[in-house]
C-alpha cells in the first residue's frame, strides 16, 4: 500500500517542493541584490564610507543571526501542527514568534548604539568606528522590522505561500535603490544624509517587507484565530517551544558562518592577493548557495507537514527528493564555475589592476575547490532542513560543530600553515568539513526517517 502511494505521489511532491523552493530562492537572491546596491551606493560616497558601512553591516548581521535561528523554529513547528490538524496550538506559537522578534530587537538595538566602543576595543581606528556608529544610528530603526519580516517569511513559507515573499522582496529591492539615491545624496528636497542615508534606506525597505507581508496575511485571513488573545501562560509555552527547537538551529548557523569568517581572517596572513581571491570566490559561492538554502527550507516544511500528518514514508520521500534537487543544482553550478571560472572572477577585478593576474591565478585554484565543496554544501544545507522538519535540531548542531570546528578548520590550518599547501589549504579544509557534515546530516535523516517508517509498519 505504502509503495503504491509513493509511486503515485512523488511527482506531486516534487511539484510542491519546486513551487515552494523556487520563489524562496529568487527572494533570497533579491536580498543579496539589496546588499550589493548598498555597497555600490556607499562606495560612490568614498572608500571609507564603504569600509565603515560594510563593517557596521557585518556587526549588525552577526547580532541578528542568533535571533534568526530562533525564529526559524516556527517553520517545523507550524508545519507539523498543520499536518496534524492541531489548529488550537497554532495561535500561541505564532504569537510567541512575533513577540520574540520584538523582544530580541531591544538588546540588539542597544548593542549597535555602542558599536563604536566595541570596534575600538577590537582594534578598529576611531574615525572608522565613528562612521560605523553613524550608520548604525540609521539602521537601528529597521531592526524590529527586519526581525518581523523574517517571522513573516517563516510563517508564510510554513503555510506554503511563497509568492508574496517573492513579490515583497522584489519591491523592497527596487525601493532600496530609490531610497538610497534620495537619502544618501539628498534628492526630492530631502537632506543628504550620506552614509546614514543608506542605513535609513535599508530600514525603510525592511519596514516595507514587514508591513506588506503582514497586511497580506491579514487580508487573506491567514493569521490564526485568537492570535491577539493568547494568554500570558500560552505565550510562555510558545516561547519555550520555539527556544527548545530554535537555539540549536542558531548554533548550527553560527558554526558554519564562523568557519568562513575565521578562515577569512586567517587568509589575511597570506597577504592582500590571496585574501582578494578568497573573498571573490566566497562571494560567488554564497550566491549559488541561495538555491539549496531555499530547497532546505522547503524540505523543512514538507517533511514537517508529513510527519505531523502521521505519514513518515512521505516525509522520507520529501527529504530525499529535496536532497536530489539540492545536489543536482549544485552539480550544475559547480560545472558552470569550473568552465567559466576566469570570466566570472574577472567581473570582480579592475582590468588595470597590476595584481589582476595574480588574483586570477589563485582564484582559479580556489574556484576549483569551490566547485567541489558546493556539492557537499548543497547536501548539508538540505539535509539540515530535512532534519529540522523532524524537529531533530540538536543532532544537526552537533554535526556542524564537529564537522566545521573539529575537522574542517583544524585540517585547513594544518594544510595551509604547517604542510605547505598555502592559501588553498584553507579551502581543502572547507571541502573536508562540508563533506563530513553533509554525510552526517544525510545519514541521520535516512536513519531516523527509516525508523519512523518501520515503527508505522509495526502498528
Amino acid at each position: 500500500m505504502i509503495n503504491r502511494l509513493l509511486g503515485l505521489s512523488w511527482r506531486i511532491e516534487l511539484s510542491q517542493l519546486l513551487a515552494l523552493a523556487v520563489p524562496l530562492a529568487v527572494s533570497q537572491v533579491w536580498l543579496i541584490a539589496m546588499n550589493v546596491t548598498d555597497s555600490v551606493m556607499m562606495g560612490r560616497l568614498s572608500a571609507e564610507s564603504l569600509a565603515a558601512g560594510g563593517l557596521a553591516g557585518t556587526v549588525a548581521f552577526s547580532m541578528l543571526i542568533f535571533t534568526q535561528g530562533l525564529l526559524m523554529a516556527l517553520q517545523p513547528i507550524l508545519a507539523q501542527y498543520r499536518g496534524a490538524g492541531d489548529l488550537a496550538a497554532v495561535p500561541r506559537v505564532v504569537a510567541a514568534t512575533f513577540a520574540m522578534a520584538l523582544i530580541c530587537s531591544v538588546p540588539i538595538i542597544l548593542s549597535l548604539l555602542l558599536v563604536d566602543k566595541l570596534l575600538i576595543l577590537s582594534g578598529t581606528e576611531a574615525p572608522l568606528a565613528a562612521m560605523a556608529l553613524d550608520y548604525e544610528k540609521g539602521f537601528v530603526w529597521g531592526i524590529p522590522a527586519a526581525l518581523w519580516q523574517m517571522t513573516c517569511r517563516y510563517y508564510l513559507s510554513a503555510l506554503e505561500r511563497p509568492r508574496i515573499i517573492l513579490i515583497s522582496t522584489l519591491a523592497a529591492c527596487l525601493g532600496n535603490v530609490l531610497f538610497n539615491w534620495i537619502l544618501i545624496y539628498g534628492h526630492f528636497g530631502m537632506p543628504a544624509f550620506g552614509l546614514r542615508g543608506s542605513a535609513y534606506a535599508t530600514s525603510l525597505s525592511c519596514w516595507g517587507m514587514a508591513l506588506s507581508m503582514t497586511i497580506y496575511a491579514a487580508r487573506r485571513k491567514l493569521l490564526p484565530d485568537g492570535i491577539l488573545h493568547v494568554r500570558l501562560a500560552g505565550l510562555g509555552k510558545g516561547l519555550a517551544e520555539l527556544f527548545r527547537i530554535g537555539w540549536p538551529i542558531a548554533c548550527t548557523i553560527i558554526a558554519e558562518m564562523g568557519l568562513f569568517s575565521v578562515s577569512t581572517v586567517l587568509m589575511g596572513r597570506f597577504g592582500p592577493v590571496p585574501l582578494a581571491a578568497h573573498q571573490i570566490c566566497l562571494g560567488i559561492s554564497s550566491l549559488t548557495f541561495m538555491v539549496p538554502m531555499a530547497i532546505g527550507q522547503a524540505s523543512t516544511v514538507r517533511v514537517g507537514f508529513h510527519i505531523g500528518a502521521g505519514q513518515p514514508y512521505l516525509a522520507r520521500q520529501a527529504g530525499f527528493l529535496s536532497l536530489g534537487l539540492g545536489i543536482g543544482f549544485m552539480a550544475l553550478s559547480a560545472t558552470g564555475l569550473k568552465l567559466f571560472s576566469g570570466p566570472v572572477i574577472r567581473l570582480y577585478l579592475d582590468a588595470n589592476d597590476p595584481e589582476m593576474e595574480s588574483v586570477l591565478a589563485i582564484g582559479r585554484q580556489m574556484i576549483t575547490l569551490a566547485a567541489l565543496f558546493q556539492l557537499f554544501d548543497g547536501a548539508q544545507t538540505v539535509g539540515s532542513g530535512a532534519l529540522r522538519g523532524l524537529k531533530d535540531t540538536h543532532a544537526a548542531m552537533i554535526f556542524a560543530m564537529t564537522g566545521y570546528w573539529g575537522l574542517g578548520l583544524p585540517l585547513g590550518v594544518l594544510l595551509a600553515f604547517f604542510l605547505g599547501a598555502g592559501p588553498t589549504g584553507l579551502w581543502w579544509g572547507f571541502v573536508a568539513g562540508l563533506a563530513a557534515v553533509a554525510l552526517l546530516m544525510s545519514g541521520r535523516f535516512a536513519m531516523k526517517s527509516s525508523r519512523l517508517v518501520a515503527a508505522l509498519n509495526k502498528t
